[in-house]
């Protein structure tokens, strides 16, 4: 059973009592003086935890802010070298944005170390259904994984639906449909009618030669994801 917005009041040696929660207008948790007591054998707890900012204490340059270290757009902190990320920090806490300050993070330390700076590269112009060419794709139908019976989800904690092995994995990541991201297909190359486009090898895509290119549009309109994106000429 999962519990929302619950913190465990008391813990006994077969039972817990929980005080429900609500969300202030700011989102966060706030207790109501409700009280469930529940019989339970094991608990876990799923939460965001606050720091213990005491290891930084008197290190020069550090700013904290209710509880969390303010930190620059490239995660670092105020004293040089020192990073930051996920529950320490002023950000929502959940374990997408933890992993993705962890990875921002190592981008930015690295650069840091290398006495460089790290420049994200530009996203592009998302990719909507109206410029997907579906019919370009087989059809993959998804896979059905086998689940657990009743009475080993009730007694287990063994995971209710088990992953993918090797096969259904790559039948499953064959139903991606790359949306705006170039996966090679060459179609663009195949029906351009002025050889405008380059070929530069395996895993780097390609290149067009505005010299030949004329804009018809037709490597776009014929791009199965969206990959493509036409722009005026600049004169």
């Amino acid at each position: 059973m999962v519990k929302w917005l619950s913190t465990i009041k008391q813990a006994g040696e077969s039972s817990i009592t929980i005080e429900k929660m609500v969300l202030d207008d700011k989102g966060f948790p706030q207790p109501t003086g409700e009280f469930e007591t529940m019989e339970a054998d094991s608990v876990v707890l799923a939460l965001g935890q606050d720091v213990d900012l005491g290891l930084l204490d008197g290190v020069p340059g550090l700013e904290l802010i209710d509880g969390v270290v303010k930190v620059a757009p490239n995660m670092m902190t105020g004293h040089p070298g020192i990073f930051a990320g996920g529950d320490m920090v002023p950000a929502e806490r959940n374990v997408t944005v933890a992993i993705g300050h962890g990875k921002k993070a190592a981008r930015h330390i690295d650069a840091w170390l290398r006495s460089a700076t790290h420049e994200a590269p530009k996203k592009h112009e998302v990719a909507t259904f109206e410029r997907l060419n579906t019919w370009y794709y087989s059809d993959a139908p998804k896979t059905v994984q086998p689940m657990l019976d009743i009475i080993r989800r009730q007694s287990t904690f063994d995971e209710v639906q088990g992953g993918l092995d090797e096969t259904n994995a790559l039948f499953e990541a064959r139903r991606c449909l790359s949306c705006g991201n170039c996966f090679e297909c060459d179609n663009c190359y195949g029906v351009c009618p002025d050889n405008a486009v380059i070929k530069l090898g395996a895993g780097n895509r390609f290149e067009f030669n505005y010299d030949y290119c004329k804009g018809c549009g037709i490597c776009a309109a014929e791009c199965p994801c969206g990959a493509i994106v036409m722009e005026p000429e600049k004169l």
